[in-house]
């Protein structure tokens, strides 16, 4: 572990300017350097960089501190291993991803408010080397390297907070044209189908992912993004952090959703006169009733948000209510759009053009979607392409199927490079070389929509995918439940809500109170059931299988 002494040689240590400039000479081809986001933020020196609860960074800033981390890591966690980091939501993310980057290491994001369990399999499975740390996350990453007997960087808040000189700036063992190739992030997806899968992505990757949302939703070095997602999933990691970073924006980093703090961005300019907003429906939602049940003035919002040139809703289908609602408070339609942990953005809505309530718009540049018809069982039939969008237009398109529903596939420079440890998982994944996304999906009036998962035993709920059978699995483990089928039933704001059916062993009672409590320590609070219902059976067919869709209209159709 490392101590004090470290930081202290740092101070002393020459201006981080004059060592890094003859790197920057030497290396001007600048589309190599954009690979490598902390060689292609650089250029941007003292532009501001990120706004937090404890104060602003420039991009130097930034690139100083990831110097300084990178050489406390030192041999332990470079090379293709395996960093881990928990930190707050706030610069110090940003400087434990670089670090890990710099390291020639692949940095793997954690969630503080998932259970300890949770976290345990993430690191076991990617098999961590390090985690890295920042307050107030630092003992629960000491108790997560300890249980699991890997290595703990804790960095002190002094260091972030008064950012110096790195000890030295070493660069001529990374090759431009190589690091594009180096797996650059594992990201877990929400266990939709399972445990929750590594999602590898390079750097190459990232890049393409950033380029196409930069041209598509016209990010520069003018805006100033306002930040409230998680930094686990894609929508915080790449649409609302590199991708902004990558051009020379600012990203106002708030350390938790509030929407007081929220509305006084918008309406007052606090800390930062904000021009970019995205987040989830549940978050508008949730945005909507303070605006309400404060009283707050519809005229003054049109006027005050007149100066935000984008509000974006994703990670879950956006109810036209909550559209229509937002843009009479606001003047603005979210522009909607469709992505997945594998491959970033896919579809989205007409950024200057038209915006169609209910739909995903069409592929960014350089993407390209295709439908393709399902039998009865749900099995692709590959022969049978219902429409096909390549090179921005429609250049196959089955005739008399508007509007049918069939199976989403995406090609991407974008993919990820496969699951972390799981090759069948991976090539299961891909129909040839077009990626299956599990959704299902229309096209009728020049734009795509989403119909859901393919399966039922996926809920979206406050911008996640959750996986009915893992809820089912974990309720199985109460002592008094017998058997338990979980349903996602449609609501306003959460998109689906959570509800458990169950039926308990004969003699032993729960109320919904405890079991609620009960779940806390053993999911993540998104995952707990919002309605629990107790019924003396579960109906079952013949072969001992639940239908749910039945379940729903019999217990949940007047919801």
């Amino acid at each position: 572990m490392m101590n004090w002494r470290c930081f202290a040689r740092i101070a002393s240590l020459r201006n981080f300017n004059s060592a890094f400039q003859p790197y920057m000479e030497l290396h001007s081809d600048v589309r190599s350097l954009q690979k490598f986001l902390p060689f292609a933020a650089a250029k941007f020196k003292e532009k501001t960089a990120v706004i937090d609860s404890n104060r602003s960074y420039t991009y130097l800033e930034l690139l100083h501190l990831s110097f300084t981390v990178k050489d406390l890591l030192g041999k332990d966690g470079g090379d293709g291993q395996r960093i881990a980091f928990l930190t707050p939501h706030d610069a110090s993310y940003i400087v434990c991803q670089w670090a890990s980057w710099l390291n020639k290491a692949i940095a793997v994001p954690l969630h503080s408010k998932h259970p300890l369990t949770e976290l345990e399999y993430v690191l076991s499975n990617c098999q961590a080397n390090t985690i890295l740390s920042v307050d107030p996350h630092q003992e629960m990453a000491d108790q997560l390297a300890r249980k699991l007997n890997i290595n703990h960087v804790p960095l002190p808040k002094e260091l972030l907070l008064h950012p110096k000189p790195p000890l030295g700036i070493s660069v001529d063992d990374i090759d431009d044209e190589e690091v594009a190739k180096n797996p650059a992030m594992i990201v877990y997806t929400s266990g939709t189908t399972g445990p929750p899968k590594g999602v590898v992505h390079n750097h190459s990757a990232l890049h393409a992912q950033t380029s196409c949302m930069t041209e598509a939703w016209k990010w520069s070095d003018e805006d100033v993004a306002l930040h409230v997602l998680p930094l686990h999933h894609v929508h915080g990691i790449i649409n609302m952090l590199l991708c902004p970073l990558s051009v020379g924006a600012t990203v106002v980093m708030e350390p938790q959703f509030n929407p007081k703090e929220i509305w006084d961005y918008f309406l007052h300019n606090k800390d930062a006169a904000i021009n970019v907003f995205m987040a989830v429906p549940t978050i508008y939602a949730k945005l909507i009733e303070y605006f309400e049940s404060n009283k707050m003035c519809e005229e003054e919002a049109k006027s005050k948000c007149q100066d935000i040139r984008l509000m974006v809703s994703g990670s879950a289908s956006l109810p036209t209510p909550i559209l229509e609602r937002w843009r009479n408070i606001t003047g603005h339609t979210l522009l909607e759009r469709y992505g997945m942990t594998e491959f970033g953005m896919g579809l989205t809505n007409s950024y200057d053009g038209r915006r169609v309530p209910g739909a995903v718009g069409l592929p960014f540049p350089g993407i390209s979607a295709k439908i393709l018809r399902t039998d009865e069982h749900g099995r692709i039939d590959a022969n049978k392409c219902i429409v096909r969008f390549d090179g921005g237009q429609v250049v196959d398109k089955m005739p008399g199927q508007e509007g049918v529903d069939g199976e989403l596939l995406i090609k991407s420079p974008s993919m990820f490079q496969g699951y972390w440890g799981n090759k069948g998982a991976t090539e299961e994944s891909f129909l040839d070389d077009w990626f299956v996304t599990g959704d299902t999906a229309s096209f009728a009036d020049d734009v795509f929509r989403i119909s859901g998962r393919s399966s039922v035993d996926i809920i979206k709920s406050g911008g996640y995918k959750i996986s009915a059978l893992d809820i089912e699995r974990l309720l199985l483990h109460h002592p008094s439940i017998s058997e338990v089928a979980v349903v996602g039933i449609p609501d306003e704001i959460w998109g689906q809500k959570i509800a458990a059916i169950l039926k308990l062993k004969a003699g032993l009672e729960v109320s919904e109170k405890d079991l609620q409590n009960w779940c806390r320590g053993r999911m993540a609070n998104y995952k707990i059931p919002r309605e629990m219902l107790f019924v003396e059976n579960i109906p079952r067919n013949a072969m001992g299988k639940i239908n749910k869709k039945q379940l729903i209209i019999k217990y949940f159709s007047d919801k």
